[in-house]
């Protein structure tokens, strides 16, 4: 019997660290976690367009994946002149930078 799981009722958690408050968050968990989700998907969609096109070039060449290639060309380009991806290259410049440092005489 000591084996057998037990209903949890209101606040009460799995968890076997005692958190201060409520566990939910606003009373509707599953309300805020799409949200959340939707969210980071909708900013990735419009600042890193970069890695959808590379994502689609990766694909097995098919008809289908030409015109998906095609049409991430155009949503990486729109973004690139919206100005929407600027972060993404800053970023990616640095990191480019720190893979070509060399440490004494170490050779590329």
């Amino acid at each position: 019997m000591a084996d057998e799981p037990r209903l949890m009722h209101g606040d009460e958690t799995m968890s076997p660290v005692d958190l201060p408050g409520s566990t939910l968050i606003g009373g509707r968990p599953l309300l805020w976690t799409t949200t959340a989700i939707y969210l980071a998907a909708a900013f990735l969609l419009l600042t890193n367009a970069s890695a959808i096109n590379g994502w689609a070039v990766e694909l097995p060449p098919t008809a289908t994946t030409a015109r998906l290639v095609a049409i991430t060309e155009g949503w990486q380009a729109t973004t690139d002149r919206l100005g929407l991806g600027a972060p993404r290259a800053l970023v990616n410049g640095w990191w480019k930078r720190a893979q070509a440092a060399r440490f004494g005489s170490e050779r590329p």
